[in-house]
């Protein structure tokens, strides 16, 4: 069964088309990468799936579910994601942030119970955020909030992960660390993970399927290795032969 499956996605902002017909699904226990050139509809496919953006048409449904009947609380049950950027505007601490994650599981009678707190403690740690813990969450930079965010996602212990450019403001040390939780959790959890990229290298490393995105179509999806060829990079990213694409999807430009 698939995690995700989306049909004859029609979507768009005012009079601009970002999705006309997209239909693409996502296996269940998968780990598929998101690349795409900036406006090619990455963002909006993830907010769809979120529940953030009401398509047009079309239909969404996650583990064979329509989206549309999921109660507030089962999504919350199913799915975590973590945009690239959140605005705090109230002061809250990093402990108390995380523990927002585990609000699906508990009743106005019966707040922060053991359990939760353990699952908290447990994924700061992992987010090797357990330091920050009483610091209040504005008060870090935008790395170490990133890991935050992760780690309040991971406190919902879904199924299903969906993860905006979560490295974009992560030191290179910190990345890796990230994506090997991410691995973890879809090796030995079977949690399904549709993670947008820019870094080409670590989306073949840690992916099992690539999906590319070019102007809000499909151009390329399936196995890491087959889809990341650098015919279709060149062809994605619209890139000339002045620049070299190498094996691992490292490019440079020819001196």
């Amino acid at each position: 069964m698939d995690s995700i499956n989306i049909q004859n996605l029609h979507f768009g902002y005012d009079n601009r088309v970002i999705f006309n017909d997209l239909s693409v699904s996502f296996p269940q226990g998968g780990f598929c990468s998101i690349l795409g050139p900036n406006g090619s509809g990455k963002t909006t496919l993830l907010k769809c799936v979120a529940g953030l953006l009401k398509p047009d048409s079309g239909t969404i449904q996650l583990n064979g579910k329509p989206m549309s009947e999921y109660k507030m609380t089962e999504m919350a049950r199913t799915l975590a994601y973590v945009p690239q950027y959140q605005d705090i505007v109230f002061d809250i601490s990093v402990f108390d942030y995380v523990m927002l994650g585990r609000n699906p599981y508990q009743t106005p009678w019966e707040m922060q119970r053991p359990e939760d707190k353990e699952v908290v403690e447990d994924m700061l740690q992992r987010c090797k955020v357990w330091k920050y813990r009483d610091n209040l969450l504005q008060a870090l930079s935008g790395g170490e909030r990133q890991r935050v965010m992760i780690a309040r996602a991971m406190a919902q212990q879904t199924g299903i992960m969906l993860l905006d450019e979560p490295l974009s403001n992560i030191d290179v040390t910190h990345k890796f660390e990230i994506m090997d939780i991410l691995q973890q959790l879809n090796e030995e959890q079977g949690v399904s993970i549709l993670i947008i990229l820019h870094d080409l290298p670590i989306a073949k490393s840690y992916s099992k399927q690539i999906l590319l995105l070019k102007e809000g179509n499909v151009l390329q999806y399936g196995d890491r290795n087959a889809v990341l060829t650098e015919g279709n990079i060149r062809n994605c990213f619209d890139l000339s032969d002045v620049y070299l694409i190498s094996e691992e999807g490292f490019i440079t430009k020819k001196l």
